[in-house]
This record gives C-alpha cells, sequence and structure tokens, in this order.
C-alpha cells in the first residue's frame, strides 16, 4: 500500500478496502467452517481459492497503477495540499521554476 501513494489520506482508503475485503474473505470462511460436513481439505484449498482470486481481481493495479517513483504533483493531484504545504520552505519555488 505504501508504494501507492506518499499521501497518509489516500493510504488510509487502500488500508479501509483491504481490511473490508479481508474482512468478507474472514465472514466466508467462517461460514464454511460453521458446516460440520466441510473437511479441513476443503477449506483449506477454498481459503487458497479465494487467495487466487483475489490476485487476478488485484493484477491490474499491482501491474499497471504501482510505479517505482511518483514525482510530488502527481502525487498531490488528488488531494487538497499544495506544493508549499509538503515541500521544505524555500525548496518549492525552486520546483515550480524547474
Amino acid at each position: 500500500m505504501g508504494a501507492l501513494s506518499n499521501s497518509g489520506r489516500k493510504t488510509a482508503n487502500f488500508a479501509g478496502f483491504y481490511k473490508g475485503i479481508q474482512s468478507a474473505g474472514a465472514a466466508i470462511i467462517w461460514a464454511i467452517d460453521s458446516r460440520s460436513e466441510t473437511t479441513y481439505m476443503a477449506e483449506f484449498a477454498s481459503s487458497w481459492a479465494l487467495l487466487a482470486g483475489a490476485l487476478v481481481i488485484a493484477s491490474p493495479v499491482i501491474f499497471l497503477k504501482i510505479k517505482d517513483h511518483v514525482t510530488v504533483e502527481e502525487d498531490l493531484k488528488f488531494s487538497d495540499e499544495t506544493l508549499e504545504d509538503v515541500l521544505p520552505a524555500g525548496h518549492a519555488e525552486k520546483q515550480i521554476e524547474a
């Protein structure tokens, strides 16, 4: 999640989404576990199937959105912060001129 943003607000949104999906998966496994006829191997296989499905769904984000480096301007694109808010004093003017 840290590779997706340098913004605390955006990372908090990602963390909340992740925890929601994690809780949904736990609820599914708990429901499967509550059935007495379900074997442990079936529970194990369903856990791995949920993981594989989640990776397939997440793969576009992993391969298309995660970058090694993000410019400050791009990181601030969808926030209410400005360059002056995030860069050290005197550095923002140099960044704007360049």
